[in-house]
C-alpha cells in the first residue's frame, strides 16, 4: 500500500453521529453544503482504500476475496467507525477480526453510508458527485 493519507477527524465525527442508519446521515447530507458533501465522500473513499488493497483482498475460508468483495468489506469497516477502522488496519489479526465480524453480520449491521451521498448530491445539486470528487482530487494534486 502507498503512504497512508490522513482521514480528517471531522469525518469520523459524522460517521459516529449518524451510524447505524441512513436516515440520520441523509438528514445531514440534505443540510450539508455542496463542498462538505464532496469532502465527506472523498474522505469515505480514502478511508475505505486505507483498509486494504482492493486487488489483494483477504482470504476467507480458503477463497481470495474479489476486488468487489474487498471494496464492500472496506466500506463496511469504515461504517463501523474510527476504532474499527484502526483495528482492521493494525495488522493481519486486526483484518482477520474485521472479516469475521463482516461475515457474521446480520441485515441490521450491513449499513454502509457511502452510497447515500451520491443520490442526495444529485437530487440537491443536479450534478454528479463522482465528477465533483474527480475535479476536487485533480485540483488538490495540481492537475
Amino acid at each position: 500500500m502507498d503512504v497512508p493519507h490522513e482521514v480528517p477527524a471531522w469525518f469520523w465525527d459524522v460517521i459516529e453521529a449518524h451510524k447505524p442508519g441512513t436516515a440520520s446521515l441523509a438528514g445531514w447530507l440534505r443540510r450539508a453544503a455542496e463542498d462538505e458533501i464532496v469532502a465527506y465522500q472523498l474522505a469515505y473513499e480514502l478511508a475505505a482504500e486505507e483498509v486494504a488493497d482492493y486487488w489483494d483482498g483477504p482470504v476467507v475460508d480458503g477463497v481470495q476475496y474479489s476486488e468487489d468483495d474487498t471494496e464492500d468489506l472496506c466500506k463496511w469497516v469504515v461504517a463501523q467507525g474510527r476504532a474499527a477502522w484502526a483495528a482492521a488496519r493494525s495488522g493481519p489479526e486486526g483484518m482477520a477480526d474485521a472479516v469475521r465480524r463482516y461475515t457474521a453480520r446480520d441485515a441490521a449491521e450491513a449499513w454502509t453510508p457511502d452510497g447515500a451521498a451520491h443520490a442526495i448530491f444529485h437530487e440537491r445539486f443536479h450534478a454528479s458527485l463522482h465528477e465533483r470528487m474527480t475535479a476536487a482530487w485533480d485540483a488538490e494534486d495540481g492537475a
